[in-house]
């Protein structure tokens, strides 16, 4: 198998080592979207949404110079981050909702509360079937992931990680929140790639839910400003041009205010999210 470029391992190892450092004490899963809520409800108007993570889906006319658009990007607590285990880790613990009951007990964790919950609702996802011209999987290693990516989308190319970064001046702190963000250029088009996006899931461990589409998927580089300029956002956004198969309940129609599977769907991505593109 044809090795990734040395630069694309050194930044994907630099970017994991990171919370390697920060999390490597801690077993607890994250559970933060109640305090999300609660630290940003004072930002939401009558009628708007109540959960400020739903502000990342757009309309694929929204992707011009000049267009604003309320955004929420999160960022989670290093140090409540669960550790990133090894290949030879993850591989001695199940990971099959048929051993939930063997897993809570490994991790101390109570059937009744809501990391139990989340673990059974990312096992059960982890195990859809794909639907019809999309590709899937879930990586529970840095070592996994990077060879089902490979696998999956590049075989024979080079990968590029994709992420989303939020800059601002030195003289300002980096504020988590809801903001009025505007395109402060055109959004560039990734023309000719094939792409997975990669999603961290709710585990007593690292693990990655990665899916992508085989046609009708187009992803943009975007430039955002928010109103005062303290806040600057770089990163990859992704429309979905055919959502016929998606769930009629989907919450990104209901975001948008549009009928299901009548429209694309585009969104930007969290801050521990990744994008794995290539040629």
């Amino acid at each position: 198998m044809a090795s990734l470029r040395f630069s694309v391992t050194f930044h994907t190892f630099l970017f994991f080592s990171l919370w390697v450092v920060e999390a490597h004490t801690s077993r607890k899963l994250i559970s933060t979207k109640e305090q999300e809520v609660q630290n940003n409800s004072h930002l939401l108007k009558d009628g708007e949404f109540e959960d400020p993570t739903l502000y990342m889906f757009f309309k694929i006319d929204d992707l011009k110079k000049g267009t604003k658009l309320p955004i929420y990007f999160n960022k989670n607590d290093l140090r409540k981050v669960p550790p990133l285990l090894t290949r030879q880790e993850a591989d001695l613990i199940p990971f099959t909702k048929s051993k939930l009951d063997f897993l809570l007990n490994h991790f101390s964790i109570s059937k009744e509360s809501p990391q139990a919950k989340a673990m059974k609702e990312t096992l059960v996802r982890c195990n859809y079937k794909a639907i019809e011209g999309e590709y899937k999987f879930c990586g529970t290693s840095l070592e996994s992931m990077l060879d089902l990516a490979k696998k999956t989308i590049a075989s024979n190319a080079d990968l590029k990680v994709m992420t989303t970064k939020v800059m601002v001046p030195s003289q300002h702190t980096i504020n988590y929140a809801l903001h009025n963000y505007t395109f402060a250029e055109t959004p560039k088009e990734l023309v000719g790639i094939k792409m997975l996006g990669c999603h961290r899931m709710p585990y007593p461990y690292v693990v990655y839910y990665c899916h992508g589409h085989k046609s009708g998927t187009k992803v943009f580089e975007v430039n955002l400003v928010t109103d005062d300029g303290k806040h600057r956002v770089v990163g990859p956004a992704v429309c979905h041009m055919n959502t016929s198969m998606w769930n009629v309940d989907h919450e990104a129609f209901k975001v948008l205010k549009i009928e299901p599977r009548s429209a694309p769907v585009c969104h930007f991505f969290p801050l521990d999210n990744i994008v794995w593109v290539a040629k």
